[in-house]
């Protein structure tokens, strides 16, 4: 059995089968939907619904490496 910890509430959340990359589970604790992001040791990421959009993206290109505009 495999284990992941909930970036959200610290929480454990088990896997009977073995995890994948990109498998999206619910956290037993407080139901954040996270992602599998890691296997070797499992590692749990908020799951984000669509990809970031033109916009904030845009947005992201035009910050500086200091994170500022």
């Amino acid at each position: 059995m495999s284990l992941g910890i909930c970036p959200d509430c610290d929480a454990e959340v088990s896997f009977t089968d073995a995890p994948w990359l990109g498998q999206r589970v619910s956290c037993p604790r407080c139901r954040t939907m996270l992602e599998v992001t890691g296997l070797s040791p499992v590692e749990l990421d908020w799951a984000f619904e669509e990809p970031l959009g033109r916009s904030e993206y845009h947005m992201e290109e035009s910050l500086g490496d200091d994170g500022f505009a």
